[in-house]
């Protein structure tokens, strides 16, 4: 969108009062200065970290999974049989929980032990 169109746009927010802004140019310098800021690197980087922490708990199964661990469950064979499914489906939802940083998997010989890794993330998303 051109600068022209969104300062039309504005105004007309402006004439019907649905805003309160004291003038279309200080608004349009503000969003051009966020613009940028979003357009950093930086910003990007961060922003590609929590969409794909978002898209890992978009499953209720990825949910009680992360529930579980956070109560002390330690191992995938545990989750197969709190969830009612297969290994193979539960080692998928594993892969995507680690995937996005939230968990991480220890491997000691033959096993498999689960903890959480962002116990900040993990606390305000299942303290339902």
């Amino acid at each position: 969108m051109s600068v022209s169109v969104l300062k039309e746009k504005l105004k007309d927010l402006l004439d019907s009062e649905l805003v309160d802004w004291k003038s279309v140019p200080n608004r349009i310098e503000e969003l051009k200065i966020l613009k940028s800021k979003l357009n950093t690197l930086e910003e990007q980087t961060q922003f590609k970290e929590f969409i794909k922490q978002i898209k890992a708990l978009n499953h209720p199964v990825r949910i009680q999974i992360l529930a579980a661990i956070n109560n002390s469950v330690k191992c995938p064979c545990e989750l197969e049989y709190l969830t009612n499914l297969a290994q193979a489906t539960v080692s998928h939802h594993l892969s995507l929980l680690e995937d996005a940083g939230l968990i991480s998997r220890i491997r000691e010989g033959k096993r498999i032990f689960l903890s959480i890794k962002n116990q900040k993330v993990v606390d305000w998303f299942i303290s339902f």
